[in-house]
């Protein structure tokens, strides 16, 4: 929208309060009227509905878009804080694999890395951690009982391996009639705000064949 204005020549009127020109010079005045109009025309055009009564009333088009801006800090704030909310409080869910259920953490975080909002390695690996079920309390002890946390990497490789396990050892699979194949995916990210710039893994796939 800001981009529209300036292609039009009328950024000026959203950067400051342009005045209204007096009635004895007429022509400045009905170009005035004329720009102002079509700015208006332009904010509102660019809007949602829910947000176009915010904007009727104002004094001028500064005033509109200086109360539109509020309304998307506004939203943009909440939305970051409904994300953070749902980045802590992802859980296992029944039947989910651990790749499945790790994949949403690096999904949330690249989220919160777009819009500015920094995430340390070592609070992911306890979130991680915290929202194993209660199958998993004794791994989640085991891993709490280490000298030193796992970073994202080590935590990832660590829990498929116990996924494996678990699901030999329950007879839901066996060497002969089912075989796992694990796809490793590395992505690099330095990441800002982190405990480390290390590598962390962004895919990592199992394919189970029945």
């Amino acid at each position: 929208m800001e981009a529209v204005l300036e292609d039009n020549g009328l950024k000026e009127f959203i950067d400051q309060e342009i005045p209204k020109p007096t009635t004895l010079d007429a022509h400045n005045l009905a170009e005035w009227n004329k720009c102002v109009v079509k700015v208006r025309w332009i904010i509102l055009e660019g809007v949602r509905d829910h947000i176009v009564s915010s904007l009727h009333g104002k004094e001028n088009s500064y005033a509109m878009w200086k109360t539109l801006m509020d309304l998307y800090q506004n939203y943009s704030d909440q939305g970051k804080l409904a994300l953070k909310d749902k980045f802590r409080k992802i859980k296992m869910e029944k039947g989910e694999t651990i790749p499945k259920y790790l994949t949403k953490f690096t999904q949330y975080f690249d989220e919160l890395q777009s819009v500015g909002i920094m995430v340390v390695e070592d609070d992911m690996v306890s979130l991680a951690l915290l929202g194993l079920p209660k199958s998993w309390h004794g791994y989640h002890d085991f891993v709490n009982g280490r000298e030193k946390l796992s970073n994202w990497e080590q935590l990832w490789s660590d829990l498929m391996q116990e996924e494996i396990k678990r699901n030999n050892g329950d007879g839901s699979s066996s060497k002969n009639d089912d075989e796992e194949n694990c796809a490793l995916e590395i992505k690099e990210k330095k990441g800002k705000g982190k405990a480390s710039n290390s590598n962390w893994i962004l895919i990592m796939e199992v394919r189970r064949n029945t």
